[in-house]
């Protein structure tokens, strides 16, 4: 089935991902000192003025970390951002009261969730998965079996430090493991000569 999506809704759709695009530079989890005061001049104290300034708790190194943050964290930053606009347009209409207390008791808790979103998340730190070195793999493992009263040793390699097996030979068991082949075939001789 086909679906179509009309303009008004393409046009509210272009609108919300602009608002994000600029209105959201970043994200993070990482916590700064600075911060910005929003609708001009300085606030007292990290909260509110006479005069509708309203610092802005989101640091610049937190939004600077947007490209390691996925839509759950931006989103979380996005919905703050939306919070402290509502206190600063409320303090504008006269609502000074009502804006202070947005502004304490929904703006700050919209931003500690963001923050401990972008923790959680470990937003802005290196998330990928670690892959073995090939260069790592110098290895041997010193394996012996009995057979018909008969010791029996072999060396299986290259592989990675304390990665144990001896591979598909069957009735071999791990013995040790030698950083070197060489070291392995010493091992193994000895062993064999041994009773």
């Amino acid at each position: 089935m086909r679906y179509t999506t009309s303009a008004p809704t393409r046009s509210l759709a272009l609108a919300a991902t602009l608002f994000l695009a600029l209105g959201l530079p970043g994200c993070g989890g990482g916590s700064d000192s600075s911060s910005t005061t929003t609708s001009g001049g300085s606030s007292s104290g990290g909260g509110s003025s006479s005069a509708c300034n309203y610092t802005d708790l989101v640091t610049s190194s937190e939004r600077a970390q947007a490209n390691s943050c996925g839509i759950q964290v931006s989103g979380a930053y996005g919905n703050a951002d939306a919070h402290l606009g509502q206190v600063i347009a409320a303090c504008k209409q006269g609502k000074k009261a009502e804006a202070d207390a947005h502004y304490e008791n929904v703006y700050k808790k919209a931003v500690q969730y963001a923050r401990d979103n972008a923790k959680t998340l470990n937003c802005g730190g290196n998330n990928g998965p670690t892959l073995p070195n090939p260069s790592t793999q110098s290895y041997y493992n010193m394996c012996g079996k009995v057979s018909n009263s008969q010791r029996v040793g072999l060396c299986y390699g290259p592989l990675f430090k304390d990665q144990g097996g001896c591979g598909s030979s069957q009735g071999f068991t791990y013995i040790s493991q030698h950083s070197s082949e060489s070291a392995c075939v010493s091992a193994r001789t000895s062993w064999l000569n041994s009773k």
